[in-house]
């Protein structure tokens, strides 16, 4: 008896120690100095308890799941990949999968730290982003005197243009999907209209149209699930912060075409029909645009990158396991998660096709529209097995 209360008491102390590190994941890179000491801070809160929670049986048996059995095929092909074509820095390669392993586990530890634990967690992260993205644009454009024709990039160590929106982007969405339609408490108003705020500030001084493009595609499913006059009135705002910027400077909705994305894509392309099955591996490559001195490393598009380093095997494993994402924020998108998750994985499907540069890095900005959807996915393939097995008649 004491035994058990034991092991339940370890399980309980590891579950809210990963919450903490998903807290880590989600709200350090406005806060710390280097992506270093980010690092080091998911190693000790995130991925630490998520290894140490492996030795618990009960936990192990949580784990079962297609998804998570989809997801340790890909791991498994990338680290064959890994083996049969090489790397440049192999072993560094080789961590980056375990980290994104410990990751996801992490997640579905934190689920288990309490009821709705994880939606506390992401909109405790959305509010801090939104306060994050209002200092980033204050720092950039008042204290550093910028021109408003610059690009803004983020406080911390998202530093990264187009990293930079696809991260703030993606925090956007999953807040707005899990608050619109549902009542809201007075106390929320102020700090919810202050994140409102700082990301459409942050993200209209991104002039990152593919992330532009992907928020249109992801409020189209919101303003669908909430009623029609939050709709309309969400839409109208949308529609004067067009009309704002095009009046402040047209050229900044025009400007730099489809910056040679056919072409990379095209060069991507070309490449997977040269290295069919097994990719290049990690091996670097560059990617040239007829006309342009300039290399570019990736082609702009993760989809078409996940297929040049892994080949079609790969690829085909990766495109099922996020279609697999979808279909489980299908089924569950009568709740505030599964809405979420909805509006995420259509965010994060058309900034990954435009401007996608890679899956298998270390934790940085793009995690949130890569390893995040798929996470919330693999919780809510979890909470369906459980209802299923709590629904079942017992003989």
């Amino acid at each position: 008896m004491y035994k058990q209360a034991g092991v339940m008491g370890g399980q309980a102390l590891l579950a809210r120690w990963a919450a903490i590190g998903v807290a880590v994941l989600l709200c350090a890179p406005w806060l710390v100095p280097s992506s270093k000491v980010y690092h080091q801070l998911l190693a000790v809160l995130l991925w630490l308890p998520a290894l140490c929670s492996l030795g618990y049986a009960a936990f192990r048996s949580h784990l079962a799941s297609p998804d998570l059995w989809l997801y340790v095929a890909f791991a498994a092909w990338t680290l064959l990949i890994l083996i049969v074509r090489g790397s440049e820095e192999p072993v560094s390669d080789a961590k980056v999968v375990a980290y994104v392993t410990l990751s996801l586990l992490g997640f579905l530890l934190a689920a288990r730290a309490g009821d709705a634990s994880v939606e506390r967690l992401l909109i405790f992260g959305v509010l801090l982003g939104g306060v994050g993205a209002g200092l980033s644009w204050l720092h950039f454009y008042v204290l550093e005197q910028n021109p408003f024709s610059s690009r803004l990039t983020a406080l911390g160590i998202w530093d990264t243009v187009i990293m930079a929106a696809h991260a703030v982007g993606a925090l956007a969405v999953v807040g707005l999907a899990m608050v619109v339609g549902r009542p809201w408490r007075l106390a929320w108003l102020l700090p919810a209209g202050v994140a409102a705020i700082g990301y459409l500030a942050f993200l209209l001084s991104s002039q990152t149209r593919g992330v532009w493009l992907a928020l249109l595609a992801s409020l189209m499913v919101i303003l669908v699930s909430v009623p029609r006059w939050i709709g309309l009135t969400v839409l109208f705002g949308l529609l004067l912060a067009v009309a704002a910027v095009a009046i402040y400077d047209v050229q900044m909705l025009m400007q730099r075409g489809l910056s040679y994305r056919l072409e990379l894509w095209g060069g991507g392309l070309q490449l997977i029909a040269e290295n069919t099955w097994f990719g290049i591996g990690f091996h670097e490559f560059k990617l040239t645009v007829p006309g342009l001195t300039n290399q570019f490393k990736h082609p702009h598009n993760l989809f078409i990158d996940t297929g040049v380093r892994l080949g079609v095997g790969g690829l085909l494993i990766f495109c099922v396991l996020w279609l697999l994402c979808l279909w489980r924020a299908w089924q569950a998108r009568d709740s505030a998660l599964g809405r979420a998750l909805l509006a995420l994985w259509l965010f994060a499907t058309v900034s990954l096709m435009t401007d996608g540069i890679g899956l298998w890095r270390k934790p940085n900005a793009d995690w949130l529209i890569t390893w995040l959807p798929i996470a919330l996915g693999l919780l809510l393939a979890r909470r369906n097995a459980d209802y299923a097995s709590s629904d079942r008649p017992r003989s």
